[in-house]
């Protein structure tokens, strides 16, 4: 189902990005940090805390001063180690993505056919819908889904995209042989893109972050962003940027 981004509420939702962080950090964490991963003013970090920590879903250690996941909270299955070492090597770079282009950007690993979302950096304006850390979206809807596809070979591809696609918004492309042709695409530039095909409203391009032996993606990262700010040459732009910062980050030890 797609949200209507009109009916979300910016405070509570960035609450919810401050609590993501924590139970994604497996630990306590400094409200420097908090604020840093969640692109938020200190000064805000610490209001929105300070209600999660009054309503039991955060606490705190005033002895070293770190926040930790509350009582009220029930932590979901969790991502496997490999994901939590690709996260921490490719977070510096997600900061770096984030100032520079103010959106939000999103790194994913593909489980089946779908895509995880393992990390999340907030833009600070909030005008559509963000993932959540852990959601599932298909990977023929979401841009991250494309870039792992798009580095498949030919018979893994095949066997890869479902022969039904569902339709998650009227801009999802449900036949097979047109999706096809776009990741073929895809893989020219290195990149891919969503438009407004998994959520409405929102666009978003995508680079694969491949294994250091040569071997197929195993991560991906992207940009999102309410549709009037993603125009075709920011996307453009964007996916370039991607596909050369992709490139750079290097998964051998994360992978050992």
């Amino acid at each position: 189902m797609t949200l209507d981004r009109r009916y979300v509420v910016t405070p509570v939702h960035k609450s919810m990005q401050l609590l993501d962080a924590l139970v994604a950090a497996h630990g306590p964490m400094t409200l420097s940090d908090l604020a840093s991963c969640t692109a938020l003013p200190k000064t805000t970090a610490f209001r929105y805390l300070y209600t999660l920590r009054a309503s039991g879903f955060v606490g705190y250690d005033e002895r070293t001063e770190r926040y930790v996941i509350g009582p009220r909270v029930v932590v979901a299955r969790p991502l496997p180690a490999y994901a939590e070492r690709i996260r921490a090597v490719a977070q510096p770079t997600m900061l770096r993505l984030q100032r520079q282009f103010n959106e939000t950007v999103n790194l994913g690993i593909p489980d089946g056919g779908e895509i995880v979302y393992i990390d999340m950096v907030g833009s600070s304006r909030l005008l559509h819908a963000e993932a959540m850390i852990g959601k599932r979206d298909p990977l023929d809807s979401t841009a991250l889904g494309k870039a792992i596809l798009l580095t498949l070979g030919e018979t893994e591809l095949d066997r890869t995209v479902p022969r039904r696609m569902a339709a998650r918004t009227p801009h999802t492309i449900t036949n097979r042989d047109r999706f096809m042709d776009e990741i073929a695409r895809s893989a020219q530039r290195n990149y891919a893109l969503d438009m407004e095909e998994n959520e409405l409203g929102a666009r978003c391009v995508a680079a694969a972050i491949c294994a250091p032996d040569g071997g197929g993606a195993v991560a991906a990262i992207s940009i999102s962003g309410p549709t009037p700010m993603m125009p075709a040459e920011t996307l453009a732009r964007m996916g370039r940027e991607l596909a050369r910062t992709a490139a750079g980050i290097n998964l051998a030890a994360a992978l050992r």
